[in-house]
């Protein structure tokens, strides 16, 4: 695709009013409700901002109006005329009034009434639409964003990790005789303090941390899990000894309320903290968002993060969790070590991983803190929602339904094959809703097709400067910038489907889907008239075996670029690259194998991150020996592991436990036990059973880690089950026959690849007369989709 001629200027202000809002005020780096104008005659905000040389952050206060959009006047009636002013929109959107208020007070009062109106706040919807935050309010009606004219490295940002001391298994801030025993802090200026519990009372440690916060002055606090774990254990703390945990820069606590956040099917419920003229940033949640993504990931902890990105100090310091109370009574200094390689790795998890979020927030009308933790509809929707108020233009209501087509996936081979090529539509739903005109019919202005066309343009420019960029350090700044590009571009197919976007249009999501199926049914033809061999199909890309005249990776490219010519107009397929040998399981769900020896993974059918440890290694290894054909190392594998079950060679329970969410409060999860709706589960038993022993409270978001006990394979587990912590090794109480059950069905994952009698060769400690792989093969099934699926051997 080649770069877009320039516009007009006039079309050019016009987009980046829509994309960037209508004031261009620069080095703002954070805006708060003015706490004290709650109850004033007029609302007010704290704005926040960097002088030119970024070296200092003033402050002063501006006045806001709170609003909302309404659709019938009718709700107002009773409200006292002269505290609010109304205007009529322009178009025939359902919330065709702008109603302003002076005073928060006023405002408040308002909603209470719609709400009593209208049946509850459930129902408010249908009358008024809203954006809850004051600060969203004050950017989307000024035009203004966050960090304009800034570069990433412009923010100072601080890193903070916590190591706490705990006799009783799982930390509990709540518990006298648990505490905080280093803080670990950096910030991106070459600065690394660790405060010491050896040297300072817990007290004097908190009040250090305030005095620090305020010195540093951060515009951003980082932390892995700072939500979940960080910051609420502190929170406790601070209350326990009675100290302020003065964070915020007008000297106030931080707030805190529940807050969820989801990731493709997984959604997660945690704590949400906001300080006054600061923004926290979880790097846990940056490390999940990517992985939605790559799904390559082997875990979302901070060492497996950083492993992963090759981010770990030289040297680095591991401690495991069940032994950090034993470190800091026999060796401190090296706990000390391990906190101060914890802040570097999230300094520089946050690096690479928040940029993009950082240039989102020069566009969308949204704190960075609350950009980073909310979904992507919901940032579209704020572009739309200002610039419809923009142009004083009514706000259309959500439609209910639901889409009729996704995408398209399919597997046509089962099994261990190679070589291996993907190729992929580049931004294949994009590109459709571009080529053909795809909005929703309730975006009367046109922002949907616009918008997403300026998004592209900007991206091909901006891909376009990092291959002239001079150096490495531009490159990645430029990379961030179209990273943040994409990830509005693609959120653009998602709000068509959304049920509670404001402009969603299900019809024009389902074009967009089948559309996307017909072209990859395409692709697939293309690639069998060829003589390729299609393995998988997912959505946009295609996994195939190429014909036997591809013999290099530029014959394999050669042949992607001729299939992309016969695509459509716009429609572009690249090649996305090349794998020595895959092994395909099921829908979404496989193995591959790099040149250079590398596994990847995809889905979670074959290793699930919820499978105990010894399992998911025993899988991995499993596929390593499968992919290289290595029949005899597969059965020494299970002979080895299976060895180890029965002899209790376990260096930990963390390697036979499995550790569970509690996504339930206690009294919904009996609730549902007494109604039938679930059966007994042993993570809440356990943690039920805790509590009465311990004085601590079961809450939502808990992790419980157990193992189970017994002597028969298939015991009742909520009545064989012990915490992780629990365990001695001393005195071995795992179930060996439950756990030899596991062993075997992680195995059975690998029956589809055997015939039944090789299967039961390789997976069997009989092997008396001694194992050999002699005879033994490897078994494909293989379909095309007008054919049932036919063993091959391989």
């Amino acid at each position: 695709m080649s770069v877009p001629p320039e516009r007009t200027e006039e079309a050019v202000y016009l987009e980046s009013a829509a994309l960037y809002g209508r004031d261009p005020t620069p080095r703002i780096v954070d805006v708060r409700l003015h706490e004290a104008s709650a109850d004033a005659d007029q609302a007010l905000v704290r704005v926040y901002e960097r002088n030119e040389a970024f070296t200092e952050v003033t402050e002063h206060t501006e006045p806001f109006y709170p609003f909302f959009f309404l659709s019938d006047l009718e709700y107002l009636r009773g409200s006292p005329r002269q505290r609010y002013r109304v205007s009529s929109l322009q178009g025939d959107g359902a919330y065709r009034y702008l109603v302003v208020f002076d005073a928060l007070q006023d405002y408040w009062d308002a909603l209470r009434r719609i709400e009593r109106s209208t049946g509850g706040r459930g129902r408010r919807s249908e009358a008024v639409y809203v954006v809850n935050s004051p600060p969203r309010q004050y950017l989307i009606q000024t035009g203004r964003t966050l960090f304009k004219g800034m570069a990433f490295e412009h923010l100072h940002r601080l890193q903070l990790d916590i190591e706490v001391y705990s006799e009783s298994g799982f930390p509990n801030a709540e518990r006298p005789d648990d505490a905080v025993i280093l803080i670990a802090l950096s910030d991106n200026r070459e600065w690394v303090r660790v405060l010491n519990g050896q040297e300072m009372s817990e007290a004097e440690m908190l009040a250090e941390l305030v005095r620090l916060i305020r010195e540093r002055d951060p515009d951003v606090i980082e932390g892995h899990n700072i939500y979940a774990f960080d910051l609420p254990y502190l929170m406790t703390r601070f209350a326990r000894h009675g100290i302020s945990p003065a964070f915020g820069r007008d000297g106030s606590a931080p707030r805190s309320f529940p807050s969820s956040i989801r990731f493709a099917e997984r959604s997660v419920d945690f704590p949400a903290f906001e300080i006054q003229g600061r923004h926290v940033i979880d790097t846990y949640f940056l490390v999940m968002a990517f992985d939605v993504v790559k799904r390559n990931l082997p875990g979302y902890s901070l060492k497996a993060a950083a492993r992963y990105f090759g981010f770990a100090p030289k040297g680095r310091t591991y401690v495991e969790g069940d032994e950090i109370a034993r470190v800091w009574r026999q060796d401190p200094e090296r706990l000390i070590a391990y906190a101060r390689d914890d802040v570097i790795e999230t300094e520089r998890l946050a690096r690479r991983l928040s940029r993009s979020t950082f240039y989102l927030t020069q566009m969308a009308p949204m704190p960075y803190g609350q950009l980073a933790r909310t979904g992507p509809a919901a940032k579209i929707e704020s572009l739309f929602i200002r610039e419809y108020l923009r142009r004083r233009h009514s706000i259309p209501r959500s439609q209910w339904g639901s889409q009729v087509y996704g995408g398209y996936t399919d597997v046509f081979i089962t099994g261990v094959v190679g070589p291996v090529v993907y190729a992929d539509v580049e931004s294949l739903y994009p590109s459709i809703m571009l080529q053909y005109d795809v909005k929703p019919a309730s975006d009367t202005l046109n922002l949907f097709p616009d918008l997403l066309r300026r998004l592209t343009d900007l991206r091909i420019r901006t891909k376009h400067q990092m291959q002239q960029a001079p150096s490495a350090e531009e490159m990645g700044e430029l990379d961030a910038r179209q990273s943040s590009f994409k990830i509005l571009i693609n959120a653009f197919y998602g709000s068509l489907g959304f049920t509670l976007a404001a402009f969603n249009d299900f019809a024009e999501a389902d074009r967009v889907a089948s559309i996307g199926q017909e072209l990859v049914r395409q692709i697939i033809g293309f690639i069998q008239e060829a003589g390729g061999r299609v393995v998988e199909v997912d959505t946009d890309g295609v996994l195939f075996v190429p014909p036997p005249d591809c013999t290099s990776e530029e014959t394999e490219r050669a042949l992607v670029r001729r299939i992309s010519k016969q695509m459509p107009p716009g429609i572009r397929v690249g090649y996305d690259g090349r794998y020595r040998k895959m092994l395909s399981y099921k829908k979404k769900n496989y193995a591959l194998l790099t040149y250079d020896g590398k596994l990847v993974f995809k889905g979670s059918s074959l290793v699930s991150r919820s499978s105990e440890r010894f399992g998911r290694q025993f899988v991995r290894e499993a596929i390593r020996l499968l992919l290289n054909e290595d029949i005899r190392g597969l059965h020494d594998l299970y002979i080895t592991t299976r060895d180890l079950i029965m002899n209790h060679g376990w260096d930990s329970a963390d390697a036979f436990s499995k550790t569970e969410t509690l996504k339930n409060s206690v009294d919904e999860y009996l609730a549902d036990v007494a109604a039938g709706k679930r059966t007994r589960a042993a993570s809440y038993e356990l943690a039920m059973s805790h509590s009465v022993e311990t004085g601590r409270p079961v809450r939502k978001g808990d992790r419980i880690a157990y193992y189970v006990t017994g002597a028969a394979p298939n015991v009742v587990t909520f009545e064989n089950c012990r915490l992780a912590d629990e365990w001695n090794p001393s005195r071995p109480d795992e179930n060996t026959s439950y756990y030899l059950r596991r062993l075997d069905e992680f195995a059975a994952k690998f029956q589809s690849f055997f015939s039944d009698s090789h299967f039961r060769l390789i997976f069997s400690p009989e092997d008396l007369f001694g194992f050999s792989p002699e005879g033994i093969t490897l078994v494909t099934w293989e379909s095309r989709p007008d054919s049932e699926a036919d063993p091959v051997p391989f």
